[in-house]
């Protein structure tokens, strides 16, 4: 998700730019283009006298919800997948499960937001969204009561939660050379890859075909799990993994790209705030131990950077977008990496917990986006560099008590430290910005100095906890698993620790908050609006209206987050929703 269009042209002439050349145009604070991609759990309430196979399978469940959201709103599929589908409100639906899985229970919907330039704008799409999930759940025809979980974790330690996108500068100066020369190559490497794949697809529908009139089904060649469930597991595995060898050499060039050239910088000085920012927005877990620790995300994570689910891996900053477009987009249109070239490039970041919390979902993003504003510009030198960055947050992540120090580049610090020093930094950068353009920023800094002091009333003292009622997610949920005391065992803690999630009026979450309604930063009417259309400056305004137009037209229109396609045959033709004129620079 989250395109990213070049907005402002820049011009070479100047001999000396600085790193952030829209900063230097009057652009102003915390507008970059911002978004979320949420994974929400589905479960059936009240199941003790159903057995595993009677409960539905995830696909039904996701089909069903896809069907409610239909009646909810003008909707079209995804260009490059089927099972994408994307909303007249700027969003886009997409099942979060291998064909594998299809048959079996449980499963994740995952919704991206449209995409946006102001924190605010995002945290009321976020919750529209939040909303519109919850009542298509409650609204499908599974003939079940279905509820919607917005978590990291399930019970059975399965991590999952929320992608942060950000559009930044992508490197600048030779670094940009060089990242030009290796997109350059890429593209290259694509069409040949592309070429070498298409004896290998040849082949797979071919063994299909066979295994479908050898079985007599009636198998859809066109619908993955259908091929899935109609080749021997033995031979399917076969295939994938060959398919994957072809894609080998690209995969390894990406990762050389990712680790080495692209967004160094903000990789740089932004990780050691992803690191000590689960002390403020993390969401709390309950192990199978019995042991709470502030984010089940973090916990997970295992790379500072990677592709993400390549093999497995947890990255801090996740390329697999970039994985989708040089080895799946490319068998519909190479032509799509072109804006590959761009400097502006989307960094996506995968050490994200999905706050119930509105102060923590906002601060979140609003912290991260002034952040980027503040290395970009160049004004970065004095904040804190991790020195072994996975072992840190595992070890901050497992102190809920904030004593934990870990070892940067200026000693050792615990987390509510090191955001106390990003704090300043961006505090200070504000108020050498023009008044004229400092946007939202005064905003992000008086909510993010909010839910840190209420981190640090907790750490000076135990008892004092009211203030992060609400605000603080992983706090609030430990607040409630120790009203239990000793008395319960594991299964009635956890019930408390998933049920917190629960998008409805009995989640504990949202229980918590009916007592506490200021602590709510939406209105029900910026929900409403945002359930109907995106924001007006957002580049999803243009495919909000087309939905709308083409949702119930004879013309078939399928979508991509940057353009459509409408029609069929010679008539089909493409439409932009972001200006493609300006040159990357």
């Amino acid at each position: 998700m989250l395109p990213l269009p070049d907005k402002n042209p820049r011009h070479e002439s100047s001999r000396h730019q600085p790193d952030n050349p829209s900063l230097e145009q009057g652009r102003r604070l915390v507008t970059r283009l911002i978004g979320l991609e949420t994974e929400y759990a589905t479960l059936v309430a009240d199941q003790q006298d159903l057995e595993k196979e009677d409960l539905p399978p995830s696909k039904m469940v996701f089909d069903q919800i896809c069907e409610a959201i239909r009646r909810n709103q003008p909707t079209v599929g995804g260009l490059f997948d089927n099972e994408q589908m994307f909303l007249a409100s700027g969003g886009a639906v997409t099942f979060e499960s291998h064909p594998s899985m299809h048959s079996l229970p449980g499963g994740l919907v995952e919704i991206a937001t449209p995409e946006v330039h102001s924190p605010s704008d995002l945290l009321a799409c976020q919750r529209s969204i939040d909303s519109l999930v919850a009542e298509s759940a409650a609204d499908s025809e599974t003939g079940f009561d279905l509820r919607v979980l917005k978590n990291s974790s399930d019970a059975l330690g399965h991590v999952y939660g929320c992608h942060e996108n950000y559009e930044a500068a992508v490197a600048n100066g030779i670094q940009l050379i060089l990242y030009r020369m290796f997109i350059a190559l890429l593209w290259l490497m694509q069409s040949f890859s592309f070429v070498l794949s298409l004896p290998w697809l040849g082949t797979l529908l071919l063994v299909v075909w066979l295994c479908k009139k050898i079985r007599r089904t009636d198998s859809d060649l066109t619908d993955p799990q259908d091929m899935f469930d109609t080749l021997p597991k033995w031979l399917s595995i076969v295939l994938v993994v060959g398919m994957r060898m072809i894609h080998i050499p690209t995969v390894l060039v990406l990762r050389f790209v990712s680790s080495q050239i692209a967004f160094r910088k903000q990789r740089k000085y932004l990780t050691a705030f992803l690191v000590s920012r689960v002390a403020l927005c993390g969401t709390g877990v309950l192990d199978h131990n019995g042991r709470f620790q502030m984010s089940a995300k973090a916990m997970a994570i295992d790379k500072v950077v990677d592709m993400g689910g390549f093999r497995g891996e947890r990255p801090i900053y996740v390329f697999g977008h970039w994985l989708s477009q040089f080895c799946s987009k490319s068998f519909t249109s190479i032509s799509s990496t072109r804006q590959m070239f761009r400097r502006a490039q989307r960094l996506q970041i995968g050490l994200s917990d999905s706050n119930m919390s509105d102060l923590a979902e906002y601060v979140k993003v609003g912290s991260t986006s002034l952040l980027l504003d503040l290395i970009e510009s160049g004004d970065c030198t004095d904040l804190p560099i991790l020195k072994r960055p996975i072992s840190s947050l595992q070890d901050l992540t497992r102190d809920w008590n904030l004593v934990t120090s870990v070892p940067t580049q200026r000693g050792k610090r615990s987390a509510i430290e090191i955001q106390e020093i990003y704090y300043r930094a961006a505090e200070q950068f504000v108020a050498k910005t023009p008044a004229e353009i400092r946007g939202e920023a005064p905003l992000v800094l008086r909510r993010w100095r909010e839910l840190l002091d209420a981190a640090i009333a907790f750490r000076r003292d135990a008892e004092n906890v009211e203030p992060a009622l609400g605000r603080i997610d992983w706090l609030s949920k430990q607040c409630l698993i120790s009203e239990l005391g000793d008395r319960d065992d594991w299964t009635a803690r956890k019930k408390i620790d998933l049920r917190y999630h629960e998008l409805s009026e009995e989640g504990y979450f949202n229980r918590l908050m009916s007592a506490r309604p200021e602590r709510q930063l939406v209105e029900q009417e910026q929900i409403e609006r945002r359930r109907r259309s995106p924001p007006a400056d957002s580049p999803a305004a243009k495919r909000g209206w087309m939905i709308r137009e083409f949702a119930d037209s004879d013309q078939l229109m399928k979508s991509e987050w940057t353009y459509a396609m409408i029609g069929a045959g010679r008539s089909r033709r493409r439409i932009d929703f972001i200006d493609q004129t300006h040159p990357s620079n």
